[in-house]
């Protein structure tokens, strides 16, 4: 009996590669998620030393624990008390990974955007009023954007 054939090998081997390819991809994005979960949570917690510790250097000489929050605070005053984050989406872009977390706030959902470097340290953090999807199904909180405490990216 003959074994595969060379062209049906290639294929076999191909969707072998493409399927642990996409498995790899989807493991980077959960652990990107994760990552940008972990800040925003410090945040809501009120754990802002610790959510500076998760930050790269560039943006550790431009903030402090206490930039932290008052951004928190200010996004806070506007939009309400955290609730839950509904959704997270990633980005590329020039070589950060930003992640947008849909956050619903008791006056209604923000926008998140967590930037992280290539070592997953928080290289930015900025909120604005989340755009309602096509359905119009999530009101937005007033949350006229703050100054940023720090450039997302």
């Amino acid at each position: 009996m003959k074994r595969f054939n060379t062209p049906l090998r290639a294929v076999t081997l191909l969707a072998v590669a493409i399927v642990a390819c996409g498995a790899l991809y989807a493991q980077a994005n959960d652990m990107v998620v994760a990552k940008a979960s972990e800040f925003v949570t410090l945040l809501q917690k009120g754990d802002f030393q610790a959510a500076y510790q998760k930050v790269d250097s560039n943006l550790g000489f431009k903030s402090n624990p206490d930039t932290f929050k008052k951004y928190w605070q200010a996004l806070e005053s506007k939009a309400g008390k955290f609730v839950e984050v509904k959704r997270s989406s990633i980005e590329s872009k020039d070589g950060y990974f930003v992640v947008t977390q849909v956050a619903k706030f008791e006056k209604g959902h923000v926008d998140l955007k967590v930037a992280l470097d290539n070592m997953m340290r928080v290289s930015g953090f900025q909120y604005a009023n989340h755009k309602e999807d096509a359905a119009g199904s999530n009101p937005q909180a007033s949350s006229q954007q703050a100054p940023a405490a720090t450039p997302a990216s």
